[in-house]
């Protein structure tokens, strides 16, 4: 009986198997050899915590968004752990004098079959400087020779210093020397453009995966917006042999602690760790500046009161930067007492080494601020702080909110005039700032390449980026002479002079510099952490069973 009974169960769970092996079917099947065929799909997840803003490539200003569209498109280069490699353009030339470079495109395709030519590239760098575009990101094309005066009317869009020689031969002629263009082509604003689909579409260009097409190792799937995005291995890839993974999941998750758990029941692949839990995840974690430095934008339009130099220098004296980090990042930040991030090359080592510098002292110096604040009122014609109101733009999310409160009560206990707080969404926010619809605005800059120029080029009087109204003619002299000069050391004491220029002007107001604790799946391979540009690159990263 006994062995009757375990007979019947075996051939019971026999039966069960051969079931799970072959999908349902009635018919039992020799599983061994499909087991052997069938290989486990490599997906990589992880969070943002807002839905990107746009995807199109020569409007994109967000670092997630850049970093997603690092992933979808490829420019001429790429620029991976550091190092510029080619891209699409499989080799190029550089004249002499260093202004015209030369790039010869290697037979790749768009992922609707098309072939990519340097035409692309042509209709897209013009098109990032034209004016009827309105590109946030304009500036990045200062180099390129006319650009500038194309984006401000001054001369016509085919005055733009790039011109397809032939379908595989583009050419780039510089103003000026700039020793950074070719890692700034790393850029996902200089990537190729389909201009039949830029018409086609209108203002709906890559607002959704079917609206564009795609040259990068992936292609968009699925844009399920404030939800998802979904890219799969672009199989038109001219590399796809050296691309591991078959999907990549980018899931919008608001709360940093959400994204916490959910990467600990394993359901993201990486993660940031909230500031004030780093404590905890010390061991686990690693530790990276992922190139932003936040401050504060200070409008100088108008009437605004903020145009008074000893007003600037007031609340930035006033401000505690050393309070300002522990309340809002529980420490893990580096104050911010200067503006550009130490991190980023010098001439033979770290900026920061080459050049120490403390623009403003750690802990709020009172003193100082209120002797600011008196040449201020007596040159406003102001007899009482309390006159002085300004207001404090910021993003709507309970972070923003709390930085906002801590600058408020420093600026208003330690000066005693008025600071109101505006929150909004943040595609509002970005375009208030463009609009230059503020007094002072919460902001911050990420490098798109390794050299201090990244950062003190925003606030020349011509930038599009200077929406503050900031203009010193010694400010731009220095700048201009940065891009000209072949000394490398002479080349860097200008640029520190600049970033001196702009602080005594209390032209910002520097906060902090971002250290980020970050977890990984360990099962992740290749995956590449930057703090210039895009963030993460994970083009060449694997997953290990």
């Amino acid at each position: 009986m006994k062995r009757k009974t375990v007979l019947a169960l075996l051939f019971v769970i026999i039966m069960l198997l051969s079931l799970m092996g072959c999908g349902g079917n009635q018919t039992p099947a020799d599983t061994s050899a499909k087991e052997e065929n069938v290989s486990v799909e490599k997906i990589l997840t992880y969070s943002v915590l807002i839905d990107m803003p746009t995807l199109d490539q020569s409007l994109v200003n967000s670092t997630d968004s850049m970093t997603l569209i690092s992933q979808i498109q490829e420019g001429l280069v790429r620029l991976h752990d550091g190092k510029v490699l080619p891209g699409i353009a499989k080799e190029w030339e550089v004249s002499e004098d260093g202004l015209v470079y030369t790039f010869y495109l290697r037979d790749a395709k768009w992922s609707d079959d098309v072939n990519i030519t340097a035409y692309d590239f042509e209709y897209a760098i013009k098109r990032l400087v034209d004016p009827a575009a309105a590109s946030p990101y304009s500036f990045i094309a200062e180099p390129i020779k006319n650009a500038m005066k194309v984006n401000s009317g001054e001369l016509g869009i085919e005055e733009t210093g790039v011109k397809a020689l032939n379908e595989k031969t583009l050419e780039i002629t510089l103003e000026k020397q700039a020793p950074y263009f070719l890692a700034m082509l790393n850029m996902p604003h200089f990537n190729g453009v389909r201009k039949d689909l830029v018409e086609k579409f209108g203002q709906d260009f890559a607002a959704d995966p079917d609206n564009n097409v795609y040259c990068g190792p992936f292609v968009l799937e699925e844009w399920k917006h404030e939800d998802r995005l979904v890219l799969v291995k672009n199989q038109s890839y001219w590399d796809k042999d050296k691309v591991n993974l078959d999907k990549v999941n980018v899931i919008v998750v608001p709360d940093p602690n959400t994204a916490l758990s959910m990467f600990e029941n394993g359901d993201l692949d990486f993660v940031d760790v909230p500031s004030n839990l780093v404590e905890q995840y010390l061991d686990k974690s690693q530790l990276y500046y992922n190139g932003a430095d936040d401050f504060l934008k200070l409008n100088m339009d108008g009437k605004n009161p903020l145009k008074n130099k000893n007003l600037r220098l007031a609340v930035n004296y006033a401000i505690d930067r050393e309070d300002y980090i522990n309340i809002t990042t529980d420490g893990l930040f580096d104050a911010g007492t200067r503006y550009v991030l130490p991190v980023v090359a010098g001439v033979d080592k770290k900026y920061g080494e080459e050049y120490p510098y403390e623009a403003f002292p750690l802990k709020a110096d009172i003193n100082t601020a209120k002797d600011y604040l008196d040449k201020a009122m007596k040159e406003l014609s102001v007899s009482n702080p309390q006159e002085i109101k300004l207001e404090l733009l910021t993003t709507d999310t309970d972070v923003s909110r709390i930085q906002a409160e801590v600058l408020q009560d420093q600026i208003q206990r330690n000066l005693g005039i008025v600071v109101n707080i505006k929150q909004v969404p943040y595609k509002q926010r970005l375009q208030m700032e463009t609009n230059r619809e503020f007094q002072m605005v919460f902001s911050g800059w990420a490098p798109d390449y390794d050299d201090p120029h990244t950062y003190l080029c925003l606030w020349t009087t011509n930038s599009p980026y200077n929406q503050i109204s900031y203009s010193n003619a010694k400010y731009d002299e220095l700048l201009d002479f940065s891009s000209t000069c072949r000394d490398p050391k002479e080349r860097m004491d200008a640029l520190f002079e600049a970033e001196k220029v702009l602080l005594e002007d209390g032209a910002i107001v520097p906060l902090q510099m971002r250290r980020v604790a970050w977890l990984m799946n360990p099962k992740i391979k290749g995956l590449v952490k930057s703090y210039v540009g895009p963030r993460e690159d994970y083009i060449y990263a694997d997953i290990e069973e």
